[in-house]
């Protein structure tokens, strides 16, 4: 039971201080000068929504943090950092699933975050799906080689993957 608290607690420290790059949305060719006034004051109405649900996730008030994610994706469902958000949120829960599709949705819309690959790799590992976690962990440090969380998540991996098979012996 306390190697269970542990691994949560650990899973809580690891998503809460995990980067927080935002993809905001771009311009989209051919729109009009309101409609990019509009398209702006949206990507900063969402932004501050999204920095309402970072802060609501950091005190574990997971339930207004999913809902704002929530909002977040009703309004804009590209945004890839809600994503993010909803799935760090469902792998703490030990909801693998939804965590799972969100984190790889996220990963869909911004395959070049390093921190989006990390978090998918993670609850990868939880499930037990150590390829898969290792491969997202490795992509995370391509992208990134300075990720100190992809490193530290794959060395880990890879010391019980030794500790295993020395004890198998």
């Amino acid at each position: 039971m306390i190697h269970l608290k542990q691994l949560i607690c650990t899973l809580v420290c690891l998503f809460a201080v995990a980067g927080c790059a935002t993809q905001l949305g771009k311009n989209k060719p051919g729109l009009t000068g309101e409609d990019k006034k509009e398209s702006t004051q949206t990507a900063r109405d969402l932004e501050t929504m999204y920095q309402s649900g970072r802060k609501y996730q950091e005190e574990a008030r997971f339930t207004e943090a999913i809902t704002t994610y929530e909002n977040i994706l009703a309004i804009d469902p590209h945004y890839s950092e809600a994503h993010n958000g909803l799935g760090v949120i469902y792998s703490i829960q030990g909801k693998f699933e939804p965590a799972l599709q969100h984190l790889q949705r996220a990963v869909a819309l911004a395959p070049l975050a390093s921190h989006l690959r990390n978090n998918l790799g993670y609850t990868y590992f939880l499930l037990g799906r150590k390829p898969e976690a290792i491969s997202e962990f490795e992509q995370a440090l391509r992208l990134d080689p300075g990720n100190e969380k992809a490193r530290a998540n794959i060395a880990t991996i890879r010391n019980k993957v030794d500790t295993a098979e020395t004890i198998g012996e």
